[in-house]
Formats: C-alpha cells, sequence, structure tokens
C-alpha cells in the first residue's frame, strides 16, 4: 500500500510540474513585437532574444489582425517560419506594414514553439484601441 501511495504521489508531482511547465513562457527565448509608426504607416518587426547558453532551434507565427471598426471589415495576414538562435543571439523574424486608419484596430500576436510543438514565447500588441469617452 505504502509503494503505491508513493508512485501516485510522484505521479502528481510529475504531473503538476509538467503542467506548471506548459504554461511558461518567455523564459528561455524572449518573444517581442517592435512597433514603428510613420504618418499612417505601421511597421511590425517580430524579434527574438535567445536567454540560454545552447542554440534554440524554433517555429514562429507571426498573425497581424485588422479590423476596421465603422464597417467590420477584418484582414489577417500570417508569417510563418522556422529560425535558429545561437547563445544570446538577437534576431529580427519577420516584418510586416500595415495602414492604420482612424478606425482600424490592429491586434499583432507573436508566438515560439519549440521542436515538440510546445508554446515557449509570446507577444501580443493591440493598436488602434482608444475607448470612447463618456461625458
Amino acid at each position: 500500500m505504502k509503494t503505491s501511495m508513493k508512485f501516485l504521489s510522484f505521479l502528481i508531482l510529475v504531473l503538476l510540474s509538467e503542467m506548471s511547465y506548459s504554461q511558461t513562457t518567455n523564459t528561455v527565448v524572449i518573444a517581442k513585437i517592435e512597433v514603428e509608426q510613420s504618418e499612417q504607416n505601421i511597421k511590425i518587426t517580430g524579434t527574438a532574444e535567445n536567454l540560454s547558453d545552447i542554440v534554440q532551434s524554433l517555429s514562429y507565427k507571426l498573425s497581424v489582425i485588422k479590423k476596421n471598426k465603422s464597417n467590420n471589415n477584418l484582414s489577417n495576414n500570417i508569417q510563418e517560419g522556422l529560425f535558429s538562435l545561437n547563445p544570446s543571439e538577437n534576431k529580427n523574424l519577420s516584418t510586416s506594414t500595415v495602414n492604420l486608419g482612424t478606425e482600424d484596430e490592429v491586434i499583432v500576436l507573436l508566438l515560439f514553439y519549440n521542436e515538440n510543438k510546445q508554446l515557449i514565447g509570446k507577444d501580443r500588441v493591440v493598436l488602434g484601441d482608444e475607448k470612447k469617452k463618456i461625458k
């Protein structure tokens, strides 16, 4: 009976540590979205920074979702790819330019996955999300 309790305790500990590990992002590689604005154009760059002492081989997905608030037009641009980072290396992965009008909202999402398809890095930016003030 003691052996089965020890095994059950061990199994629960392993499962809990797996769950907590899977929830942690941006600890080994940092996902960062850089935004530059010039007049009505927005330049979006997805970047990666390796915080570890080993080479990282990953995949990324950069999604740019643009919605016009007045007519509900929606456009979605997704860029995906594979990349590797040397220890302590910073790298620009993908760049996209978007026209941002006064009625537009843009959501940018950058996701990093390891070789096992586990999410290890993420960043999110929302542009043009000014809420109307109540007078």
